[in-house]
């Protein structure tokens, strides 16, 4: 049911048609970030489906509405009007990308509803810095991610002469302001900045431009398939420049678009814990609801294999939204509104899941501090 539920082509059907806690979330599932939007679904729908499993919070069962947006801002908001006026959802999970939430934001579409968002795929400072309160991030921004990736480059490295190449739009536009920001602290500017077209993907004069110039180090903006075609190119043109991408970027897509020695030496900033460290127990519950939900097997090999079928860090990130989303809505009590799980979320302070920590209080909507760096290595793997 469940892989049928994620993978099948609508996805506006819930898992749970009768349920009474309607939960929204609004993902690509078509088009060029479908795969990355389809996991961070899956995710969601792993806790949800366990949730409900055990007879549900307090007795009511979670309907898990996904909707696709295909990536296009006025979609996303449709979308969440419906959550809000057809639906009656109590609470939205897990939306992605920039432009979408920005424009919730400036219609104060959330605010109106009085309805909490929790987790959005996307560190951009435009959303944090808006004000708004009912946007609970879980995942660190991404000036946080080009502070860590330039202390790496120019701190640690010495490599001063850098290059961007993003995609044009709202993505991009707060990518590479911080960069810029982060390269200022270090008295360093951008020796070269290229932009793609996220309609068509297209990044092959990028990809010339970049590797005739050949700066020391090369810093990608942009989502999962179109970085994978840049670095396949970069290279093919020539480029020996190092490269890294900020955490939009899914290495699984990368290896499965251009193949694991493809990838290999890619840099790639993550925001959550790794998908495949059994050490900490929020990954060792995460793995565990993996093959609960999608194992065919048995053992420890099975959840890990189950994992790599989707963009792992994409399906943790829906994971530990419904975890959070969840909690909130036990503390809300029986029958809870919106106003009931805002104000439950409000409270949660330095909540550990097991290894991550997310730390909502009065009016702090930035949940989390958490980065590391990882390295795609020729098994398609990643080293840390």
């Amino acid at each position: 049911m469940l892989k049928k539920f994620i993978i099948g082509a609508s996805l506006a059907v819930s898992t749970f048609a009768h349920a009474e806690i309607v939960i929204g979330q609004s993902v690509p599932t078509t088009g060029i970030a479908a795969e990355t939007g389809k996991a961070i679904a899956l995710g969601a729908s792993l806790y949800f489906n366990s949730v409900n499993g055990r007879g549900g919070i307090n007795g009511e069962l979670i309907n898990h509405i996904v909707r696709d947006d295909g990536y296009d801002a006025k979609r996303t908001v449709k979308n969440t009007i419906d959550f809000i006026e057809k639906d009656n959802a109590v609470a939205l999970i897990s939306y992605f990308g920039t432009a979408g939430v920005s424009e919730l934001i400036k219609s104060k579409t959330l605010d109106n509803a009085g309805i909490p968002l929790v987790g959005v795929h996307s560190g951009a400072e435009s959303l944090r810095s808006s004000g708004n309160l009912f946007v609970f991030n879980t995942r660190g921004s991404v000036n946080q991610e080009t502070d860590r990736l330039v202390k790496l480059l120019a701190g640690n490295l010495g490599v001063t002469k850098i290059a961007v190449i993003a995609e044009k739009g709202e993505l991009g536009d707060s990518g590479v302001a911080a960069l810029k920001a982060s390269l200022a602290k270090k008295q360093l500017k951008l020796v070269s900045e290229v932009w793609y077209d996220p309609r068509t993907g297209d990044t092959s004069k990028a990809a010339q431009d970049l590797a005739k110039l050949n700066p020391e180090a090369v810093i990608i903006i942009g989502l999962s398939k179109p970085t994978a075609t840049f670095v396949q190119q970069f290279k093919e043109k020539g480029g020996t420049s190092q490269l890294y991408a900020l955490s939009s970027v899914q290495f699984e897509e990368v290896a499965r678009t251009i193949g694991k020695k493809g990838g290999h030496g890619l840099g790639i900033s993550q925001v959550y814990p790794y998908p495949y460290n059994s050490r900490e127990k929020l990954i060792q519950e995460f793995q565990a609801a993996v093959f609960n939900e999608m194992g065919t097997g048995s053992g420890k090999e099975d959840s890990l294999s189950a994992i790599a079928n989707y963009p792992s860090y994409a399906m943790l990130e829906g994971y530990i939204s419904a975890r959070l989303l969840v909690e909130a809505i036990k503390r809300a009590g029986k029958n809870p509104t919106r106003s009931a799980i805002y104000n439950a979320l409000t409270t949660l302070k330095k909540y550990d899941m097991g290894g991550f920590v997310i730390d909502y209080s009065d009016k702090k909507r930035d949940g989390s501090n958490f980065g590391e760096i990882t390295m795609m290595s020729p098994t398609g793997a990643l080293t840390r």
